[in-house]
Formats: structure tokens, C-alpha cells, sequence
């Protein structure tokens, strides 16, 4: 048994839980393919004495761990384009062993990028297709967005796509569509193009764009990236622009926050007009907002310098969670990381975004990565994002290890606050039937769940060894249908076992356990036909 700090309510009285060490080995939940259950509309759920409550402290964390996932250049994925066969094969294979490993090291959430500088990596009427990744064309059927949230899913991941907002690519060989179909949507800055975030026909294509990617694919959310004005925006050229539409803004500064802020309101009734329930975040720049007693420069910052404002983001609900790039240290950390929680954190949850990248770039070490998980958790907020995902792998031994220890505890999803309205009912009638070679299965009844909104279900098991200790384990953390097959002899060395079941919507907000199931040990071998 660990000595982490756990506790249960249970029968009124509180007691230690070890979810790292349990005394039994930890049980196998196996999901079984299971049609999927109606989804009407839920009557309100009445509040009742919970007779199961699932552990909570130190050793389980809601939290998103997560990282960014380049395609640009084939930076993180993939080296090879698919235009053959063969190609396929290695974009699927690398993919893969990617997936795999941030699996074994404890992630939850992949920010796939699948749009930078005006161009896509799958089939769109909007924009072209970049040749980076699949050079003219990909071969046959294949789809690797489809294949990455197919694979992200079966591995118990969330994929966000990760879009590069208004930078554009262009030359003179091979001119954007956009600046040869409407030369004024964008703006020559420091060598290449920037949307106008001021005109609102570049607003509403980009949630067209948005919504169109959504109705193709199942992306669990939307992360926009570069969502702000360019670097050096006060000799950003779009004078004009605010000529014609600024007159009632009290500087330009106020115009253009207005201007990113109405392309997230936009953005969300894009979304809702597709009854889609994607998830919608921003990374900002990792500063906030100027500190007056700092006592040092401050470099650009998020409200000051390219004009985001995710604090009225977050009180208005127009994004569901946001991931500043904390890509510094020390006194250039620490005092902005308190300035997200005190700021926007009452709003929404606030990701730290992390620069593992640092270590090879700068000569950052490794234990910095450390020290800063390390802090976020101490300030409170809701988890870490690194960038990139092949800084965290096996090329850095040290930071991999850093990342994985970290991410040993048991960590929930975040719940996010617009799923409260589409909270389900508390799973009931908890049974046991027997399945044959010393296995079972345990269902449960799901009343009326939300319409069009699916769920899923954590599994949660309570041991008492036969000393009469209490274990507790998060044993299936994303079962796709209302039962699941469990080993017995998984369970040996048990006196008893008590299960409970919470129902999970998709913006992660679950249902208490108001229902559970105790059984011995020896009935329970008594019903797979064991001694």
C-alpha cells in the first residue's frame, strides 16, 4: 500500500484508500459491444441520501493531461506522405506508436493539429490540402483524421483539433485561394498574410470552416491556436478596416478585443446551429495581462499585445476551458500563473500549457518541467498541456519519466459547466450473471438520459482484505455500454467487493453513485461456477 492521502465516504465514516496499491490485482474491466441505449430527454433529477460515494483526495485527480501534436512539417506526425500504399501504412503505424506510448504514460487529451497557415489535413471544400502531408492526395480511403479519433477513442483518449486561426501561407508560385478569391480578407505582415479578424467576412468563414470540420468528423473539441492579432500589431495594417467598423470603440485596442471576442460568439452559434456539443477552447499567450509591481519587463502580453481577452471569454461561456502557453519561468511564470487562476479561472478551467521544448532549445532542465506541474497543482488549476509531443518522448528519457511519474494517480476528465444542463440520472439496479470460465458480468440500468447526448460510464470498486481494509479503484474509466465482463480470480485475496457505477456525458460532467452492489467473495465464485 502507497501512503497517499484518499478518502471515502462511506456509512459515515472516513476512511484511508490506497488506489496505487490495493492489496488485489487490479481487476480487468472488459467492454462488451452493446447497442446503444435510447437517449431521450432526462426529467430533473431529484436529490437523494447517496448511499455510494466514489473517492476523491490525492490519489485521483480531475484533470486533463494533455499534449499538442504537430503535423506542420511533419514535426511530430507523420514523416511520410500518404499518397501510396505504403505511405499509409507508415502514417497509420507512427500514429499508433505514438498513441500508445501517451497512453502508457498517463495522458487523457490530444490536440491534434489538423489546420496551420490556411491549409487542412483532410478532405475540405474550404481549404486545400497540405502537400506536407499527403502530397498531391491520399491514397484510397484513408482518412487520418477519421483514423486518429478512432484510435485516440479506443485508447481512452479525447482528440481536440488544434486550427492555426489567421496566419495564411502564400507565394507567388502557389497563392492562397483566399487572397486570389478575396484579396482583402487578408494582410501582408512581416513577410506573409494574417486574416483580418476586423472584416466579418473572415469571422464568419472561420466558423463556416469550423462547423464544416465538425459535421465531418467526431472531434470531442475545437482548439484554436494563433487566435489573436500578429506579433508587432500596432504596425498590423488593417486601418481601414477599422475605419469602417470602429467608429464606436474607444481605441482600436477595444476594437480588435471585440473583434476576437465576436469570432468566438460566432464560432459557438455556428456550432449550435449543427446541434453539435463540440468543446471550444483557445491557446492565449501565456502572460495575461500586465503586472503593475512585476519589477521587470514583461515581453508581449495576451490583453496588451495582440489584443485577447479571455476573461470576458470565460464569464460570457464562450469557450469551455482555455490553455495559456506558459513557455517561461521563474518570475515569468509563477506570478502569471496566479494571475489565470485569480482571473479566469473563477470562469472556466485554465490548462497550463508547458515547454518541455525548452529543454533542447534553450537548455532548459528537466526538473523545471517538474517544478511546474508541481505548482500548478499547488495554485489550483486544471491541468497541463505540453508542447510538443516529441519533446516528451523517448528522445528525452528525463523529461518522459518526469511526465509519466506525474501522471501515475488516477486522473478523472474535467467536468465542464456547460454539461451540467445535460446531466443524466444516477445509474440503478447494479446486477451480477454468470458468463462462464470463472468470469461475470455486471450491468446496470441507465434511466432517460439526455437527447442526442451520449454517455459513457466509470466502473469504481471498493475491496475490504481479509484484514478488513478498504481499497478503492478506478477499474473502467470509459465503458461504452451499460455492462462489462470482470474476472474473478482478479479479485482474490477480497473478503468482499463493492461496485458502483456513475453515468458520464460528453463534456465530462457525471452522475453520483447513489446505487451500489456488495458481494462476497465466495458468492461471487459461487456465480461463475468457481469454489
Amino acid at each position: 500500500m502507497t501512503s497517499a492521502k484518499k478518502l471515502l465516504l462511506l456509512g459515515g465514516a472516513v476512511l484511508a484508500l490506497s488506489l496505487a496499491g490495493c492489496g488485489t490485482r487490479k481487476p480487468k474491466a472488459v467492454e462488451q459491444p452493446v447497442e446503444q441505449i435510447p437517449v431521450p430527454t432526462p426529467a430533473p433529477v431529484e436529490e437523494a441520501p447517496t448511499h455510494w460515494t466514489r473517492p476523491t483526495g490525492d490519489s485521483i485527480r480531475e484533470e486533463m493531461r494533455a499534449v499538442w501534436l504537430t503535423t506542420v512539417y511533419g514535426l511530430d506526425w507523420p514523416r511520410d506522405k500518404a499518397d501510396t500504399p505504403d505511405g499509409v501504412r507508415r502514417q497509420k503505424e507512427s500514429l499508433l506508436r505514438i498513441l500508445d506510448r501517451l497512453q502508457a504514460d498517463g495522458y487523457n487529451t490530444v490536440f491534434l493539429q489538423l489546420r496551420h497557415s490556411g491549409t487542412v489535413i483532410y478532405p475540405s471544400d474550404y481549404e486545400p490540402l497540405s502537400t506536407r502531408f499527403a502530397g498531391e492526395g491520399f491514397f484510397g480511403d484513408y482518412d487520418p483524421v477519421r483514423f486518429a479519433i478512432e484510435a485516440c477513442h479506443a485508447r481512452g483518449l479525447s482528440l481536440h483539433a488544434w486550427l492555426v486561426t489567421y496566419p495564411l501561407s502564400s507565394s507567388k508560385r502557389a497563392p492562397h485561394p483566399i487572397l486570389t478569391d478575396h484579396p482583402g480578407w487578408a494582410i501582408p505582415h512581416k513577410g506573409s498574410y494574417h486574416l483580418d479578424p476586423g472584416r466579418p467576412e473572415v469571422r464568419s468563414y472561420i466558423a463556416h470552416l469550423t462547423a464544416d470540420l465538425v459535421r465531418r468528423y467526431p472531434v470531442d473539441g475545437v482548439h484554436f491556436d494563433y487566435f489573436r492579432y500578429p506579433e508587432g500589431a500596432e504596425q498590423f495594417a488593417d486601418g481601414s478596416t477599422y475605419m469602417r467598423y470602429g467608429s464606436e470603440y474607444e481605441s482600436k485596442s477595444a476594437w480588435r478585443r471585440n473583434n476576437l471576442t465576436q469570432q468566438l460568439r460566432e464560432v459557438r452559434d455556428s456550432l449550435q446551429s449543427i446541434g453539435s456539443h463540440a468543446l471550444v477552447s483557445v491557446a492565449p499567450l501565456g502572460k495575461l495581462r500586465k503586472i503593475a509591481d512585476l519589477g521587470r519587463s514583461h515581453g508581449w502580453t495576451a490583453y496588451e499585445s495582440v489584443h485577447q481577452d479571455p476573461e470576458t471569454w470565460g464569464r460570457e461561456g464562450l469557450v469551455d476551458f482555455i490553455v495559456p502557453m506558459m513557455y517561461y519561468r521563474d518570475d515569468l511564470y509563477s506570478p502569471f500563473l496566479r494571475e489565470w487562476k485569480e482571473q479566469v479561472a473563477r470562469y472556466i478551467p485554465v490548462v497550463a500549457g508547458l515547454a518541455p521544448y525548452r529543454v533542447e532549445e534553450t537548455g532548459w532542465p528537466e526538473t523545471v518541467i517538474e517544478e511546474q506541474i508541481e505548482e500548478e497543482r499547488e495554485v489550483g488549476l486544471s491541468g497541463v498541456c505540453f508542447f510538443r509531443e516529441a519533446h516528451t518522448g523517448a528522445r528525452f528519457p528525463a523529461t518522459r519519466r518526469i511526465i509519466a511519474e506525474a501522471f501515475r494517480p488516477t486522473a478523472l476528465p474535467l467536468a465542464f459547466a456547460r454539461g451540467k444542463a445535460f446531466q443524466a440520472a444516477a445509474p440503478t439496479e447494479l446486477a451480477l450473471k454468470p458468463a462462464g470460465r470463472g468470469e461475470v458480468i455486471l450491468s446496470w440500468q441507465q434511466p432517460e438520459a439526455p437527447k442526442h447526448l451520449p454517455l459513457t460510464w466509470r466502473l469504481w470498486v471498493i475491496t475490504t482484505d481479509e484484514s478488513g481494509a478498504k481499497h478503492a479503484t478506478l477499474l473502467a474509466s470509459r465503458l461504452t455500454s451499460p455492462q462489462c465482463k470482470l474476472v474473478v480470480s482478479d479479485f482474490n485475496g477480497s473478503s468482499s467487493i463493492e461496485f458502483g457505477v456513475e453515468a458520464v456525458n460528453t463534456f465530462g460532467v457525471a452522475t453520483p453513485c447513489t446505487s451500489a452492489l456488495t458481494i462476497s467473495l465466495p458468492d461471487l465464485k459461487a456465480l461463475a461456477g468457481g469454489k
